[in-house]
């Protein structure tokens, strides 16, 4: 088999190889017209993987120019053609070639995220959640933020945690100066020590989703946008904990509790 002049893009191989013709069918325009064509069809094969594609292979010439038009009287007269411009040959090959990224946009792709599956976080939620990452993807930073902190909200009213007691970032609780009363209510940020209190949660978590809190309060009052790259890791965190309050609890090891024990007897 004869083998394509021009090296063309294989998508096995990822880069440009190599093809042998295994059919081909050639077009030409009319040779009265002053705008010449000519079209090439082939199918080929890689030389290196076997892999099969379609190529179109075309030659266009610019006009044909008379000697008048050589002596700037701009007139066509379809006589003596005595000037013929240099072929252009180009090769388009299916599947085509994807186009390269640029530095910016390769940088941009690494900072997304893709979607965690939670199976037994309630649908509302995984929806907002979802919401979320779609937001960040899109780099809507100020939605993003203020989902983060209706998520968190959100939990605390699903697991109906409806109060709390507020802490101090060293573990002490907080203590109201008028009364001298350990604080204790239903603002989100005592709720969230609720989800603490009733061990959902460790208390280096409670001190995080408060933080969280503090950006989406922001987003929402403010219209603060947060850094990127310090959103991407509170959304990290934020999957590591819904990870720890839906999904632990129902690990395919404490299905199996029993036969763990006994393995420990043993």
């Amino acid at each position: 088999m004869d083998i394509l002049k021009e090296k063309v893009y294989c998508s096995e191989c990822n880069q440009k190889t190599n093809h042998l013709i295994i059919e081909s069918y050639k077009e030409f325009s009319d040779p009265n017209a002053g705008f010449q064509r000519y079209t090439s069809y082939y199918i080929v094969q890689c030389a290196g993987c076997n892999n099969t594609a379609f190529v179109k292979h075309w030659i266009d010439e610019d006009y044909y120019y008379s000697e008048k038009d050589l002596n700037n009287q701009l007139e066509w007269t379809g006589t003596q053609q005595i000037y013929q411009p240099e072929c252009t040959d180009i090769y388009e090959v299916y599947p085509q070639e994807p186009p390269k990224e640029s530095v910016e946009d390769w940088l941009e792709k690494t900072l997304n995220l893709e979607k965690k599956n939670f199976p037994h976080m309630p649908k509302i939620l995984y929806d907002l959640y979802q919401q979320i990452i779609d937001s960040y993807n899109m780099r809507h930073n100020v939605l993003c933020a203020s989902g983060l902190r209706t998520l968190i909200e959100g939990v605390c009213k699903e697991l109906k945690v409806k109060k709390g007691h507020v802490y101090k970032e060293d573990g002490t609780i907080e203590i109201e100066g008028k009364t001298g009363k350990e604080m204790y209510n239903s603002t989100l940020p005592a709720r969230i020590f609720g989800l603490y209190e009733k061990g959902y949660i460790i208390f280096p978590q409670a001190l995080i989703l408060n933080k969280i809190k503090e950006i989406g309060n922001k987003a929402v009052h403010s219209i603060v946008s947060p850094d990127t790259m310090d959103l991407r890791e509170v959304i990290q965190v934020m999957e590591q904990i819904l990870y720890v309050i839906y999904e632990l609890k129902a690990h395919k090891l404490l299905e199996k509790k029993e036969e763990v024990q006994e393995e420990i007897q043993k």
